[in-house]
């Protein structure tokens, strides 16, 4: 067990001071701590999203301390909690929860976040950031091939891959933008300019394929969710490893297909 407050310095110190401080002017919603609960923690649940399903089975898992990508949103209409919003507090407040959201701290984050940790698992070594900071570039030592390279992601993420095989069918520089990722105009400019050949998101949208194949840039899609976990993951280890046996450190999986 340990003190709560011991355990949010420790959050913080890890993603780096300047990173958070980055996070609050890039990102609208949670990079840091939404709602304090007990005093000690025993056992911390990571997870991708605040929902309801999932603050409930940390509570049956028995935990005191959750840390997500995805934070609580509080966001309201015209000062109206909606009946979501109301679900979730109801959770939190009935058993003194502590909630941290990690958003583009977890996004952004050079080693432990979920855009790094997708390409080094590709194989791949971080190059330059892209998405105004939210990924990065990456580079292969020896050009891949891109079918292969959709098998690979297929079974890392655990998803079906969406592919859009528009460039050539190797390559050596590829884009990882987790989550939403969808690029507008500027970011496909900016793939162009630094040559990403293979571009790798959660979603896409109707449009954004053709904006691709006539862009002759192979894309990668592999879900919301699925390119989310990573981040989080890391974060559980890297806390577990500090604090070793006086914390339990369990991932909560609420699979979303999309």
């Amino acid at each position: 067990m340990v003190k709560r407050d011991e355990l949010i310095k420790f959050i913080y110190q890890t993603i780096g001071k300047e990173l958070m401080a980055k996070a609050l002017i890039k990102d609208e919603v949670a990079n840091g701590v939404q709602w304090l609960g007990q005093d000690e923690v025993q056992k911390v649940a990571l997870g991708v999203s605040a929902n309801e399903e999932f603050l409930l089975a940390a509570v049956k898992a028995g935990g005191q301390f959750c840390i997500f990508h995805h934070g609580l949103d509080t966001r309201v209409w015209k000062s109206r909690y909606p009946l979501f919003s109301q679900k979730r507090l109801k959770v939190i407040v009935e058993n003194k929860l502590t909630v941290v959201g990690l958003h583009y701290a977890l996004d952004s984050h050079p080693t432990s976040g979920n855009n790094s940790v997708i390409a080094r698992e590709l194989g791949a070594k971080i190059k330059e950031s892209l998405f105004d900071e939210w990924g990065f570039t990456a580079t292969f030592d020896e050009p891949q091939k891109v079918e292969e390279l959709k098998i690979k992601c297929a079974k890392l993420l655990n998803h079906k891959i969406f592919s859009v095989l528009a460039g050539p069918k190797t390559v050596t520089t590829i884009g990882v933008v987790s989550g939403r990722g969808t690029p507008e105009m500027a970011e496909i400019a900016e793939m162009e300019t630094k040559g990403v050949q293979l571009y790798i998101s959660g979603e896409t949208s109707e449009w954004n394929v053709h904006q691709m194949k006539e862009s002759g840039i192979n894309y990668f899609c592999g879900g919301h969710y699925a390119t989310e976990v990573f981040g989080v993951r890391e974060l559980g280890k890297t806390i577990k490893a500090y604090f070793k046996n006086k914390l339990e450190v369990e991932f909560i999986d609420i699979p979303n297909e999309i």
